[in-house]
């Protein structure tokens, strides 16, 4: 409460408890109710057109009559001609090659040239009883099946998921499908969770199976998922840098436990190759641990920060290791099977190995 001392000291309004005005113009009081108006009906004006947008924004065709730019056509690449379901219609399509994949994907386009992203081809499809209801679909062309599986297992974000379809892998979130078809890595993401879209999303993936060249699955996969029975969808491709090494090119690598921990496999091109790149991988290895398991073969190096186990070792023409294991009992194992693995497919599959690899372009520096 002010104090007399205030009281004296205030010019327009001595008592503070009281409004200097004592009447109001009827003027500025009708003015503010249209002022309230004005504003709610903005605000349920932007909720409704946030409910119904304008079907003219959601697609770049011009009015049957209206005048419109020329553009060439954009290369489809292996989109199917007759992509969009019964009651959808397909926009323009929008293509990229590798210089321009920032304008579509910028922060993530170098993920996608880092695994030899050739093209990637854009559309999107619009319900026509319902324009606000689209489903986007990006196809990334990829030189082998191996990259384009590479390129889904390095951004699928729940592994479990991930099942063999029928010339594929892929796997179905809420509103979207994600899978490998052929040498194409696609991403088909609906802007609702609902029937309607989850019906479209299987009818475009029919499309894409029944049109689009399929390819065999690459020999990681084979040995690892076919022979060995690792679960498919947590196979991993590493096209380079494997393990932040600049020597870790094509590598297959599947987890052995629920931390992080590795089994791996290379193919290299003879014995002497083999064993200069395990003793690479032990030297990469070293870089952040020290020798451990002396009385085990091979050379076992345990992580100073983490305490996990890794090692690499020659059989052959390959290179087999495991890499952030539990310990070495648990890894041992898991070794020997490889090793067994290896030997059942023969000479025949060390030379598919090489020739699926010998197929993947080289990197070019920028």
């Amino acid at each position: 409460m002010p104090t007399p001392a205030d009281q004296d000291t205030r010019i327009f309004v001595r008592n503070g408890r009281r409004h200097y005005r004592k009447r109001y113009s009827l003027f500025e009081f009708r003015l503010g109710l249209v002022i309230l108006v004005a504003l709610a009906m903005t605000a349920g004006w932007v909720a409704y057109k946030g409910r119904h947008p304008d079907p003219s924004l959601l697609g770049t065709e011009p009015a049957l009559g209206e005048g419109a730019s020329v553009h060439p056509p954009a290369d489809r690449g292996p989109l199917p001609q007759d992509i969009a379901p019964p009651g959808w219609r397909e926009t323009v399509v929008s293509s990229f090659d590798p210089d321009h994949l920032y304008e579509k994907i910028n922060g993530r386009a170098d993920y996608y040239k880092s695994f030899g992203c050739e093209r990637l081809v854009f559309a999107t499809l619009v319900q026509a009883a319902a324009p606000e209801t689209v489903i986007d679909i990006e196809l990334y062309v990829l030189p082998n099946a191996a990259n384009a599986l590479g390129t889904y297992a390095g951004e699928r974000g729940t592994p479990s998921t991930a099942s063999v379809l029928e010339s594929g892998i892929g796997h179905a979130a809420r509103n979207a499908l994600y899978f490998v078809q052929g040498r194409a890595y696609i991403r088909l993401i609906g802007s609702e969770d609902s029937p309607v879209v989850h019906e479209a999303l299987r009818h475009i993936l029919a499309s894409f199976q029944s049109t689009m060249p399929s390819e065999p699955l690459p020999w990681g996969y084979d040995l690892l998922a076919e022979t060995l029975r690792y679960d498919v969808g947590q196979i991993e491709y590493q096209s380079e840098n494997a393990f932040s090494f600049d020597f870790g090119r094509q590598v297959y690598a599947a987890p052995i436990d629920d931390e992080g921990g590795q089994i791996f496999v290379v193919a290299s091109p003879s014995d002497k190759d083999a064993t200069n790149l395990a003793h690479a991988f032990v030297a990469g290895f070293l870089e952040y641990g020290t020798r451990a398991e002396k009385d085990r073969p091979g050379t076992w190096v345990q992580d100073r920060y983490l305490g996990t186990i890794s090692t690499a070792m020659a059989h052959g023409a390959w290179v087999m290791g495991v890499r952030g294991a539990k310990t070495a009992a648990e890894a041992t194992p898991r070794l020997e099977s490889l090793r067994q693995g290896l030997d059942a497919k023969g000479a025949e599959f060390h030379a598919r190995a090489m020739d699926e690899n010998a197929r993947e372009p080289a990197k070019t520096e920028e």
